[in-house]
């Protein structure tokens, strides 16, 4: 008996090693915040006030084993286990990235690949000793073109949601070569940073009870590329039926061609344009990947910053899938096709983008010759959903008229890109959806230039410009945010009132119920936000009022090319212009 006892305590001081090693330090015998506890362990997390509202917060969780040496480019194991309490008072290590230290929005941190951790937000009380019962679940995907960015709080702080009794989940996600290189391959097949949010996913159906969360009841919400990953998801036929989420937001970028490219062609040159820079001259796959696994991380950050710096590749992007044995395809279909066969229909979406998202690029813009780009590259100003079109030699024309009337200026160009890679696909996708029938659509552009802008530390632009809707739900804790003290009393604080009983309203109302996402006196704007968007009609009056206009612009414009009876819809492409 005390030698079987021996034996147990020894495998338990041998699994505590194990754990202890793994996790660096973080493990505590006893808690002195807030406890908590995931399927891999308990949590010692803190306790936060914002405004009336106490929150816990547990921070740098593991949601999966990290993808290190044979597991990178891999489909990601779960998370180890541990013994005692994890402190999960601070968040972990970003993945790694190279612009990010050229976003002043975002607070430089480590960086390692031992980044797959989430980021958990859960109201507690309100000060009134009102306790909040089970509640929904937001998981915010943090955008940055597939290639920066994290769950941190510098640009995700929870504290607006706090005080609407959601539980808000952020996260990393592999990102670049890392998360979104294809070599067609078993080995590397592509978008291993979806199916990192995939697991996250189903880690909060694991784990989302023992917060106090409803896992019946989760949003994706996705800015950016976030909103694309969203949609993608929203669309894969790993999801379908699945139950690992219920609604989703997407803010500023949809699933289907837009900003960016998602066809094997594109990847099989980003690959060997990555490849080449790494310095990997090998033909064989096998050995390439032993190649990709064995290189430093500072060597794919060097890679990354050549090709970015050099304009030879912006970035990595998700891709369809070949068959691969083994592996299951994420995207299998061009998107527009899964939309047509139905896919992601029972999923209520929200829709949005700011007025003129690009105006943000426009003091680099200014530096371009955009007569001179426009002679070399005249395909630019074609809308991607419509750049196999038959008519492409027709549309061309059209657009530069339609967009160039002063001989090509930044504004001009920043209103083509804004229109081409956001807008153009977002109403595509909300008028698709609205003319096939399912569950609602919304849709809603963000037209306010508030007076105390975070974005005014990237740039000085007049416009309502991309990122910037995003600060009224989420807040700023970087060095650049705002005072609080400024907010309080303003127009600004209005305004982001309303977008979070709009947008709390959308999250918390049942996927069965049919009302429009009702927002108090936003209630009343119905031309603007429309369950269906394709039957919606602008009652101009609402336009100019401070209730509506102050939020969303009005109503969409209908001058578009596509509106003009040149042949070519976003809304229902004919067979020619697919």
């Amino acid at each position: 008996m005390a030698a079987t006892l021996g034996l147990v305590a020894s495998i338990a001081l041998l699994l505590a090693g194990a754990s202890a090693l793994r996790y660096g330090g973080r493990l505590q015998e006893t808690c002195e915040g807030h406890a908590g506890g995931v399927t891999s362990g308990w949590l010692c997390g803190e306790r936060n006030t914002y405004k009336d509202t106490i929150f816990a917060s547990f921070r740098g969780v593991p949601y999966a084993k990290p993808p290190l040496g044979e597991l990178r480019f891999k489909e990601l194991q779960p998370a180890e286990k541990w013994d005692g309490f994890l402190d999960a008072t601070v968040e972990g290590p970003i993945c790694p990235q190279y612009t990010i230290v050229l976003n002043p929005l975002m607070d430089p941190r480590g960086m390692d690949e031992d980044c797959i951790t989430a980021n958990v937000h859960i109201p507690l009380a309100h000060r009134s000793g009102r306790i909040y019962g089970k509640m929904p679940i937001v998981v915010v995907v943090h955008g940055g073109v597939f290639g920066i960015g994290s769950g941190d709080p510098d640009i995700l702080g929870p504290e607006y949601f706090m005080t609407r009794s959601v539980i808000v989940i952020t996260f990393n996600y592999r990102l670049g070569a890392l998360g979104f290189l294809s070599l067609n391959s078993t080995s590397v097949p592509g978008n291993a940073g979806l199916r990192d949010v995939l697991t996250l996913l189903e880690w909060v159906q694991d784990n989302g009870e023992y917060f106090g969360g409803d896992t019946r009841d989760v949003t994706i919400l996705g800015h950016s590329s976030g909103g694309s990953i969203a949609h993608l998801l929203a669309l894969s036929p790993l999801t379908q039926d699945k139950g690992l989420f219920n609604k989703i937001v997407m803010m500023s970028s949809v699933g289907v061609r837009g900003f960016f490219n998602y066809n094997p062609e594109y990847a099989a040159t980003a690959a060997q344009a990555f490849l080449t820079t790494m310095g990997i001259n090998a033909t064989d796959p096998e050995q390439i990947h032993q190649e990709l696994i064995t290189a430093p991380i500072s060597q794919y950050i060097e890679a990354s910053r050549v090709l970015q710096d050099q304009n030879i590749l912006p970035t990595f992007y998700p891709v369809i899938e070949s068959v691969h044995e083994g592996v299951k395809r994420v995207i299998d279909m061009d998107p527009e096709r899964q939309i047509e066969i139905g896919r992601g229909e029972k999923i209520p979406m929200l829709i949005g983008f700011a007025e003129y998202e690009f105006s943000i690029l426009k003091p680099r813009l200014e530096e371009l010759n955009i007569t001179a780009t426009l002679t070399a590259m005249p395909s630019v100003v074609v809308p991607p959903l419509l750049a196999f079109s038959p008519r492409v030699s027709e549309i061309i024309p059209i657009m530069q008229n339609r967009y160039f009337a002063e001989n090509g200026t930044a504004d001009e160009f920043a209103r083509l890109l804004s229109e081409v890679n956001i807008v153009y696909p977002s109403i595509y996708v909300a008028r698709r959806r609205a003319a096939l029938g399912g569950a609602e659509s919304f849709l809603y552009q963000f037209a306010y230039r508030g007076e105390h802008r975070v974005l005014d530390a990237i740039t000085r632009v007049n416009e309502t410009a991309h990122f910037e809707d995003l600060t009224y739900l989420f807040k700023q804790n970087s060095a650049a945010a705002v005072p609080e003290d400024q907010l309080d009393g303003s127009q600004d604080r209005v305004i982001q009132n309303w977008m979070l009983d709009l947008f709390t309203n959308y999250i918390t109302k049942s996927s069965s119920e049919k009302d429009e996402p009702a927002s108090h006196d936003l209630l009343h704007c119905k031309g603007l936000i429309a369950s269906h968007p394709i039957e919606a009609k602008c009652e101009n009056q609402l336009a100019t009022t401070d209730r509506c206009g102050a939020l969303l612009s009005q109503c969409l414009d209908n001058g578009y090319l596509w509106d003009k009876g040149h042949g070519v819809t976003p809304y229902v492409l004919d067979s020619d212009s697919m």
